[in-house]
């Protein structure tokens, strides 16, 4: 009976998570679709899944439970990072609401009663029975499960439903599971696939090579237009697909104690030493007045301030500033332990420096005069050069940013640059952290292919290397290759022999570098043959095969073959992770992007949050 009250105490706050999310998150859609129950009125749509609409209100319901959620199993509400990631699971809940279950609708993908009971005491038990009934020392026994239940039935009604609702809301992760397996259980490799990955894994080469690093040519004997670069972008687009992202310089304005602020602590200061000095009870004092948590401490010889040592009961510590705030102490009390040691008893007397209300409202009427007087991005950074200000850029800030550059929580500048900024625009103040600030937008990149002057260097990087690779192969090709070592000497400057072992899944070499293409290569030559010159990512590289060994047949390849389909499905992917509710849902990451990709999401919520 004892392990049975340890699981009802449990239950109670488990339970009620469980319910919170799982039930409401994917069985009881009605809460969600009622629209009287949300408000009605003004819903703005934050995204689209599968073809639903997400409104705002929706989507804040479902914040709300798993916000809720979070409160019953911690005891607490949660703070700003927290509510960030619940704002997330929340999403993810609505995707799996939306494309997972249409998906399990279509198939027919279901979980009937008795297996349900399976799932909970019969053959095949759910993880989450197992690790919830896994008693002290972690070891599941089926007795403990049926031990409950049979105390279920005297059980109060509330208990019993919420019992209910608990094994009801085990019912997502199985359906996954079966709706994984339709693609991991039908995922064939043939015999040929796994012959490959056998052969790669076991073979081995050894070449001799020449190289000619592209860093070897000088950039300036290679000219490049702004035409060439676009036209080679043009080309190359699906090498620079870039997300939505903006730009922005800002300018800081902190709020800090003035001159007058200081004063008025240290007058302060000067006046608590004073009573400090006069109080009889030193500990109330302290407790009322300093700004410190622990303002009464007991140290003995070896940790006793130096500042302290040697003085008498009594005696007052002059203020010193540590740490942006009056420290000072008093010696309130020495108990002899023995004739060599004592307890001593110090009151500390910590005062903050504080910001005025005046001095807030000064530091503000600098930051909305300078915002107002800045038109546009120019005006912006010629004023911010004629008072001193430091300006601070922050680049590719994506639509979901809470960080901008230094500065952290700064959301409120992401939604202004996406809803109301534009290319040139100024800011109005924002207060973030401690600070003032006011921005301005420098550029922004649209989804799809990138701007030019955000890649320059990349792809002028890229077009040089081109014509490198032109010059370096021309003046190559009418030399003799059929010794490596005379090659190079005729090449000259730039030019460098080497060996090198690798095997067929090899992407490097040795010496080269990054080299697929030539490991591919070597192992399609015969040996002592020699190729011709031929471009890598960083230089151009001549290569002798000098061995090969390819692995003789086996006549299983069964373990390769798993290999093989683990690669092809790709890691498993996180689907839902609910704030402590015992259930994180997982799929093979390809199955995951592919539910995804064909549910066309439209996610809309960098425009509120």
């Amino acid at each position: 009976m004892a392990l049975i009250g340890t699981l009802r105490n449990k239950m109670g706050k488990i339970v009620v998570g469980a319910i919170t999310v799982t039930m409401v998150a994917f069985i009881g859609t009605d809460l969600i679709g009622n629209s009287t129950l949300m408000g009605g009125g003004d819903d703005p749509e934050i995204g689209e899944i599968a073809g639903e609409s997400i409104t705002n209100a929706r989507f804040q319901n479902k914040v709300d439970e798993l916000s809720y959620n979070f409160a019953v199993n911690t005891g607490r509400n949660p703070l700003q990072n927290e509510t960030d990631q619940i704002r997330e699971q929340a999403w993810n809940a609505l995707i799996l609401e939306n494309a997972y279950d249409k998906q399990f609708e279509e198939l027919g993908i279901e979980v009937t009663d008795a297996e349900l009971v399976d799932m909970v005491q019969g053959s095949n038990i759910s993880p989450q029975i197992m690790q919830f009934f896994g008693g002290a020392q972690g070891q599941f026994q089926k007795e403990n499960v049926t031990s409950f239940l049979s105390s279920l039935q005297q059980a109060d009604p509330a208990q019993r439903n919420a019992w209910i609702a608990f094994e009801r809301s085990l019912l997502p992760s199985r359906k996954l599971e079966k709706y994984a397996n339709l693609f991991t259980k039908t995922n064939y490799v043939t015999k040929y696939e796994a012959k490959d990955e056998y052969t790669s894994q076991n073979g081995n080469a050894s070449v001799d090579f020449m190289y000619v690093p592209f860093l070897s040519v000088s950039d300036s004997s290679v000219s490049v237009s702004d035409s060439e670069l676009k036209a080679y972008l043009n080309s190359h687009e699906s090498e620079f697909k870039r997300d939505e992202t903006r730009n922005l310089e800002y300018v800081v304005f902190d709020i800090e104690p003035s001159s007058a602020d200081s004063a008025i602590v240290a007058d302060e200061v000067t006046e608590f030493k004073s009573a400090l000095a006069a109080s009889t009870d030193d500990s109330t004092y302290v407790s009322i007045n300093s700004d410190d948590p622990f303002p009464f401490i007991t140290y003995n010889d070896d940790n006793l301030p130096d500042s302290l040592k040697g003085k008498e009961v009594g005696f007052v510590t002059d203020p010193e500033i540590v740490n942006g705030s009056y420290e000072f102490f008093k010696l309130s009390r020495v108990d002899e332990i023995t004739p060599d040691s004592a307890i001593y008893r110090v009151a500390k007397m910590k005062k903050d420096f504080f910001v005025s209300d005046e001095t807030i409202n000064e530091v503000y009427r600098q930051a909305d005069l300078f915002a107002a007087s800045a038109g546009n991005m120019e005006e912006f950074r010629t004023l911010a050069r004629e008072q001193g200000l430091n300006l601070f850029p922050a680049k590719r800030i994506g639509k979901n940013a809470q960080r901008v550059g230094g500065l952290a929580e700064a959301r409120s500048l992401v939604l202004w640059l996406y809803n109301d900024a534009s290319t040139g625009a100024v800011s109005d103040v924002k207060e973030i952290g401690d600070s003032y600030i006011v921005a301005t937008m420098t550029a922004e990149q649209e989804e799809g292919i990138a701007n030019l002057a955000e890649v320059r260097n990349q792809v002028e990087r890229k077009v040089r290397n081109e014509k490198k690779a032109e010059s370096i192969i021309s003046k190559l090709s009418g030399m003799d290759a059929s010794d490596l070592e005379s090659l190079a000497t005729s090449y000259g400057e730039g030019a460098r022999t080497g060996s090198a072992d690798f095997q067929m899944f090899s992407n490097s070499i040795t010496g080269v570098g990054y080299a697929p293409e030539a490991v591919g290569l070597a192992f399609a030559l015969d040996e002592e043959e020699i190729t011709s010159a031929f471009g890598l990512q960083d230089g151009i590289v001549v290569i002798k095969l000098t061995a090969k060994d390819l692995p003789a047949d086996v006549d299983d390849y069964s373990s390769f073959a798993l290999q093989v389909s683990r690669q092809r499905l790709g890691q498993n992917a996180l689907v839902a992770d609910f704030p402590l509710s015992y259930f994180r849902l997982f799929v093979p990451r390809s199955i995951d992007e592919a539910v995804k990709d064909f549910a066309e999401i439209e996610d809309s919520r960098y425009k509120f949050f």
